[in-house]
């Protein structure tokens, strides 16, 4: 594919992920039901994050009642909305204007003082600098960063001094796997962990564990602690039931059938700002 002029093939991936996103955000939104999460979250804001890491959470940031919590790469707002809900003055962003259009008109809708915006997580532009007391990236955010480090950096940017970044996401370990098989009890490794991409016809990235934490050092964090989490009923997300159809993905959890859950699945790293 002939790049247009001006562009490097990082800037066209982004472009493509805009255009995936847009495209996509309807549908990502539909599967959804909104109406039902809300009158969940009155009875328990903590049931729009995956239930490994609010245990961690409840530890490390124990009360965010008027503290200022941003949400880059927000997506389908469900971790937005549980941090307003816990009394936070939550701040999300999203490269795709569609993602951010549709959180935006949900938390209108609701008359919920939420502040969006379009922008790259890894500028993040819009946003000033020690504005906040936390940043929060859920599972599925790494995959489409092409460059940890300049993210890491504006996340220690916009954080307060002591501020912290919680991230929640697929486990590495788990990327080699060829998770379409898997359901059917086959097993086969589509490609070697130190492999990180971008693959051919993909504009995902599967970074390593050292990737991660290398980045975050240099960047200025320091890492409190690091949970890996393993595939049980305990470590599903809360809000499972709110999707139309089941998420094959969680259903063997018998590493005896399913080799690659007798490796952790999801990865959480509690991080502090620190001067450099």
């Amino acid at each position: 594919m002939k790049l247009p002029a001006g562009l490097d093939k990082n800037e066209e991936r982004q472009k493509e992920l805009v255009e995936n996103w847009n495209s996509r955000s309807d549908e990502w939104y539909a599967q959804w039901d909104y109406e039902a999460l809300f009158r969940e979250l009155e009875k328990d804001p903590y049931i729009a994050f995956p239930k490994a890491i609010v245990a961690v959470m409840k530890e490390y940031v124990p009360d965010l009642k008027g503290k200022k919590v941003c949400v880059p790469s927000c997506g389908d707002s469900v971790a937005v909305f549980g941090f307003q809900a816990l009394g936070a003055k939550v701040t999300a962003a999203d490269i795709s204007w569609k993602q951010v259009e549709n959180g935006r008109k949900i938390a209108e809708q609701r008359g919920l003082d939420i502040t969006y915006y379009c922008s790259d997580s890894m500028k993040l532009e819009e946003l000033a600098d020690e504005t906040f007391d936390l940043v929060y990236t859920s599972n599925g955010v790494h995959v489409w960063i092409h460059d940890l480090g300049t993210m890491y950096r504006n996340f220690h940017r916009i954080l307060k001094e002591n501020g912290r970044y919680i991230m929640f996401d697929t486990h590495p370990w788990s990327r080699p796997f060829d998770k379409k098989l898997l359901g059917n009890g086959e097993f086969r490794i589509r490609k070697p962990y130190e492999e990180t991409g971008p693959f051919p016809g993909e504009t995902i990235f599967d970074w390593r564990i050292q990737d991660f934490v290398n980045s975050l050092a240099v960047s200025g964090f320091f890492i409190e602690r690091m949970e890996e989490f393993h595939s049980v009923i305990a470590d599903l997300p809360n809000h499972n039931y709110l999707y139309e159809e089941k998420d094959t993905a969680y259903e063997n959890f018998d590493w005896h059938k399913n080799p690659s859950a007798a490796l952790p699945q999801c990865l959480g790293l509690i991080c502090r700002k620190i001067s450099i």
